[in-house]
């Protein structure tokens, strides 16, 4: 789901309900081995040696430069998104195609709003999942090029000649040991950078976890998909793309809160709520709106007045989630104060002699 599905990206760089699909395909059925072998073997007819290839008019954006730019023994597979009837996951399809093609490892890419990835590999399939997720991108394509040099192990340098001269082997050594250490530096900070990632990752997983058990129910699914489409929004128009995904973020956040705090009736009153007020800004950011207006202004009266209305309830419905979450936190910040009070004012009427009667304060 974009700055939050790009955060769910640093995320939440996934706020959908298919971060709970994650690599595991749309729910259904579980696949025979038959089934599995079948719908692998067409892909892997129809794609022949293709290093990037595209299934059922699947698609992400930088297709022809990625297949130039994959290591050799790397292969990128994008299909369609999955639907409710779909009984092949997309991690059974990869490993699937590993094993017909030969390949080290085969990255599929289910084409959606925001991308999703399954990943079969003879490295460490996790960490390039990892990976993929951690950068954010709403394009799997983007982010299979940001990891490339990750995806297999860098060869070895070769072993120096044996007739080099003692001299030379010296200078050799050193200049070894000096790499050595700088390679080490290299590793812990990239070690560090992706224990942040992997840390990222987790946190966004579980936040979409939580919201969608938040977001059930007729309005719950609404509210949902809402999300979703403002997270694609971000993107279409760059001087409002930080707001939208913040407001995204925002109203994840509050469903999230208040299931954790709050009662049943009181999360259906806000699907009902935010299902018609999210219903009536995504009409008002649609691109025959808010988009035509941008691009033709020449076509409609007032032009700049009515994009700024349309940024002023941007910014007005972002406002509001934050101010609710506000009051879901301080209808518990009373008990909070009761206990530190209580707590406050013990200690500070605590004497020495009550621990050591023997002693004064």
């Amino acid at each position: 789901m974009g700055c939050f599905r790009r955060a769910r990206s640093a995320g939440l760089a996934g706020l959908a309900l298919a971060g709970a699909l994650l690599a595991a395909g749309a729910p259904g059925a579980i696949a025979s081995p038959a089934h599995a072998a079948s719908e692998a073997g067409r892909i892997a007819q129809s794609c022949g040696e293709q290093p990037v290839c595209l299934v059922d008019g699947a698609s992400v954006e930088n297709a022809a430069e990625l297949g130039s730019a994959l290591p050799e023994g790397v292969r990128v597979v994008v299909i369609p998104q999955p639907d409710q009837a779909q009984s092949v996951p997309s991690s059974t399809i990869a490993a699937e195609l590993r094993s017909a093609t030969g390949a080290e490892t085969v990255i599929v890419i289910e084409d959606r709003a925001t991308d999703r990835f399954a990943v079969s590999s003879a490295g460490d399939a996790a960490a390039i999942t990892e990976a993929l997720y951690s950068q954010g991108a709403s394009d799997g394509g983007t982010a299979v090029a940001a990891i490339r040099d990750e995806l297999v192990p860098a060869a070895g340098a070769d072993a120096p000649d044996a007739a080099i001269g003692a001299g030379a082997g010296i200078i050799a050594g050193a200049a070894l040991a000096v790499a050595a250490v700088a390679a080490g530096a290299v590793w812990l900070i990239l070690r560090r950078r992706r224990r942040r990632e992997r840390t990222a990752f987790a946190i966004s997983a579980k936040l979409e976890k939580e919201l969608a058990a938040a977001l059930d129910g007729e309005d719950g699914a609404y509210v949902s998909e809402a999300v979703d489409a403002l997270e694609e929004l971000t993107g279409a128009y760059p001087d409002l793309g930080e707001r939208i995904a913040a407001l995204a973020q925002h109203v994840s956040e509050l469903f999230v809160r208040v299931r954790r705090r709050g009662t049943d009736q009181q999360i259906r009153l806000l699907q009902s709520q935010y299902k018609d007020t999210l219903s009536k800004l995504l009409k008002a950011l649609h691109e025959d709106y808010y988009g035509d207006i941008l691009r033709n202004p020449q076509y409609w009266s007032n032009p700049e007045a009515r994009l700024a209305e349309v940024r002023r309830a941007v910014e007005s419905v972002d406002q509001q989630a934050v101010e609710n979450i506000r009051q879901v936190n301080e209808s518990r910040d009373l008990e909070f104060k009761v206990a530190l009070d209580s707590l406050i004012k013990t200690v500070a009427e605590a004497k020495l002699s009550d621990v050591y009667p023997d002693r004064e304060s």
